[in-house]
């Protein structure tokens, strides 16, 4: 019984923590959608990516302002914001950094379908930087299961390209590496795809 209990808590507490990465991208999604988005709009533009085609939010890194405490633990957990190493801001309140402040930010999805990772594009900086939440998830989303044909390609943004260019065809999918890297949840696919005829990996 004591584990039974152990095992709700646990699956409550992820679950809360799923809402939460989902309802911080819906924030992100309204976000890029706000007049002083024009920014990052333009940046998606130059690249050939459409928001209202794709999943894709803008975060500005000023979602935790004025919030509560407990919203902010919330984060804090899950690593989108920490506490800053100068301890207090000027109005005695504790600062935070952002994940990724400033960006244009893609959802990366679990089996279920959950938000449980963000890829983020840093556009706005001298050098642009790329950077992930964390190692969990897939970016667009798990493949269909009845997938014949699955490509695999280096980038979150070769992924979305390939997306919007909408060129796939019936049973074919496409899915993004991490940085590159090929990670246990991209061989788990491959293994679980039985009507798999064709794996086509792209190289730049």
């Amino acid at each position: 019984q004591d584990n039974s209990c152990q095992k709700l808590t646990l699956n409550s507490k992820l679950l809360m923590l799923m809402e939460t990465l989902e309802s911080l991208f819906q924030s992100f999604e309204t976000g890029i959608r706000m007049a002083k988005a024009e920014k990052p709009r333009e940046y998606l533009k130059s690249i050939g990516l459409d928001y209202n085609e794709l999943r894709i939010g803008f975060n500005s890194g000023q979602f935790h302002h004025n919030r509560e405490q407990e919203f902010k633990d919330r984060f804090e957990a899950l690593g989108v914001i920490e506490k800053s190493k100068a301890g207090v801001s000027k109005q005695g309140m504790t600062a935070y950094t952002v994940f990724a402040r400033y960006s244009v930010v893609f959802p990366l999805l679990n089996q279920q379908n959950e938000i449980v990772n963000f890829f983020a594009i840093r556009f706005d900086m001298d050098t642009q930087q790329e950077e992930y939440l964390n190692k969990d998830g897939i970016y667009p989303s798990y493949p269909n299961p009845l997938t014949k044909k699955l490509y695999i390609v280096p980038t979150v943004m070769d992924c979305a390209s390939l997306l919007q260019s909408k060129i796939l065809e019936n049973r074919e999918s496409v899915i993004a590496l991490q940085d590159g890297e090929l990670l246990p949840q991209h061989l788990e696919i491959i293994k679980s795809l039985h009507e798999l005829e064709e794996v086509i990996i792209i190289i730049r």
